[in-house]
């Protein structure tokens, strides 16, 4: 636990207050999200998504990737 504590928090805030960060670490978080939503619904005991939801789910997922892909293109 002691190498949480001693963990250079400020360096990681500066990381992302800086701008945009990485590529990489913008879909590590959009994916990392739906991955912990998911997590929680297993863990409720919900039952499984229909064949509908679950495609609408997987969608969004595909098009959050996308948006940060081209986010570049998108915005100007």
């Amino acid at each position: 636990m002691s190498w949480f504590q001693q963990s250079d928090w400020d360096e990681v805030y500066a990381f992302f207050a800086q701008g945009s960060p990485p590529l990489a670490i913008q879909i590590l978080i959009v994916n990392t999200i739906f991955f912990m939503l998911w997590i929680v619904r297993r863990m409720r005991g919900a039952p499984a998504l229909r064949r509908e939801t679950s495609i609408a789910v997987q969608a969004i997922l595909v098009i959050a990737n996308l948006a940060i892909l081209f986010q570049k293109d998108l915005s100007g």
